[in-house]
């Protein structure tokens, strides 16, 4: 035999309804709810790896030019340290001096004198190596000690200034500084002679890195 259902169970099942179901939502809607929020997680959460890998390929980047430049300036740290310049002497002659200013020797150095005014069509450059420069040194080549090297191509007295060194330094690398700068070079040479021993005055270099 039925019995109808009594009023108190009847409130049960109602009070049990409304705690399964959000405000304002019917039972059908609420179970809609998980699958409307997760696609937007899977993308919120696809936005955010994509920032982060952008963020870490940049910060990747930019310690890898750091590290570059870091290099380079190393390589670069004993032969920034060699210079030459001139100073005037009487009539059209010239001291030069090339200065060492590292802790370690430069070896089988060049000065390079350009002559393309000297009168001798035969040489546009000619070199005068040399073994080497001590560290922390400085060399005082006097204008007699370049005058009479270059007379022996002919050239007269001041035809033929300096304008460049090339040298090696302590790793083998081979440089060439001059007006534009310093930079990676390998300069063959062809008129020139190798003196052995520069023909030079040595004094310690100033400003040197000790």
């Amino acid at each position: 035999m039925h019995r109808a259902t009594s009023r108190t169970v009847r409130a049960r099942r109602l009070s049990s309804l409304r705690r399964r179901t959000p405000a304002g939502a019917t039972p059908r809607q609420a179970r809609s709810l998980g699958h409307d929020v997760a696609p937007w997680a899977a993308a919120l959460s696809a936005v955010a790896a994509a920032i982060g890998l952008f963020f870490s390929a940049t910060v990747a980047s930019s310690s890898v030019d750091a590290t570059r430049k870091q290099l380079e300036r190393d390589r670069r740290q004993q032969a920034g340290r060699v210079s030459y310049w001139t100073e005037d002497a009487s009539g059209m002659s010239e001291t030069v001096i090339v200065a060492n200013r590292s802790l370690d020797p430069v070896t089988r150095v060049d000065l390079w004198f350009y002559a393309p005014d000297a009168g001798v069509d035969k040489y546009e450059w000619v070199f005068m190596g040399f073994d080497a420069i001590p560290p922390c040194t400085r060399l005082i080549f006097s204008p007699r000690a370049i005058d009479d090297f270059l007379k022996g191509y002919g050239i007269a007295q001041g035809g033929a200034p300096i304008r460049a060194v090339q040298f090696f330094d302590s790793d083998g690398q081979q440089w060439l500084r001059d007006p534009d700068g310093l930079r990676a070079a390998e300069n063959e040479r062809k008129d020139g002679e190798d003196v052995g021993v520069a023909p030079a005055r040595q004094e310690p270099a100033e400003h040197c890195d000790k």
